[in-house]
């Protein structure tokens, strides 16, 4: 007993260090940014329109990163397949893939020239257009959500074996099983998958991926 205290207040002061971490190198580094600058006063409409457009796309990406990786976790942790492992450590390929080589990738494939226009072409539809958020979401996607997958099944692998035992002898109704089980788990990682799946440093992909409208600072 005691040692399982100690090491939930371990995970917590952990957790705590970790959020205190990504809070300062995103909002102090934009603090000092702030203070060494003019202020916001300086800030033209189309600065504000870019703010907008960074803090809705980044919100919406990282909740849907979260949404798709509740179900895939919680398939990987219930079900037992061949080739489930070697699934599990694929996720992690995100981790050490560039930007540009990961923004390249999604352009062979939903770009106007990628495989999907072409067959689109060939069906006599209109090609993709993944610029502009629609690209800048599905690009934060598919960096994100293998992170947050992995970071929900190690959540639900926390959870006592004997606590699945017991709800399965008990014949637990869906709703049961969900409310004593499930929804702890959820609680309390979710959270933390969505804080670390909200994109702090992605400058590169949205120049590539957020259009014209976004990067024209970037030629001058």
């Amino acid at each position: 007993m005691a040692g399982s205290i100690i090491t939930i207040i371990l995970r917590k002061i952990l957790g705590g260090a970790v959020l205190t971490a990504l809070l300062i190198f995103s909002i102090g580094t934009a603090a000092a940014v702030a203070m060494r600058g003019q202020g916001l006063g300086v800030l033209s409409v189309a600065d504000w329109s870019a703010v907008r457009f960074t803090l809705w796309q980044a919100c919406f990406s990282a909740g849907l990163s979260v949404g798709i990786a509740i179900p895939i976790a919680r398939a990987l942790a219930r079900q037992s397949f061949i080739g489930r492992q070697t699934l599990i450590t694929l996720l992690g390929a995100p981790f050490i893939l560039p930007v540009i080589v990961g923004v390249l990738g999604l352009l062979a494939v939903f770009g106007r020239a990628g495989w999907i226009s072409g067959m689109l072409t060939w069906a006599g539809l209109a090609k993709l257009s993944i610029y502009g958020a629609p690209g800048v979401i599905l690009a934060h996607v598919f960096f994100n959500l293998p992170l947050a997958t992995r970071f929900l099944l190690q959540g639900w692998a926390s959870v006592p074996a004997e606590r699945f035992r017991v709800t399965h002898s008990l014949a637990a109704s869906p709703w049961a099983y969900f409310r004593l089980i499930e929804w702890p788990v959820l609680r309390s990682v979710v959270p933390g998958a969505f804080l670390l799946s909200f994109p702090f440093m992605s400058y590169k992909l949205c120049c590539r991926l957020s259009g014209r409208r976004w990067t024209e600072g970037d030629n001058h």
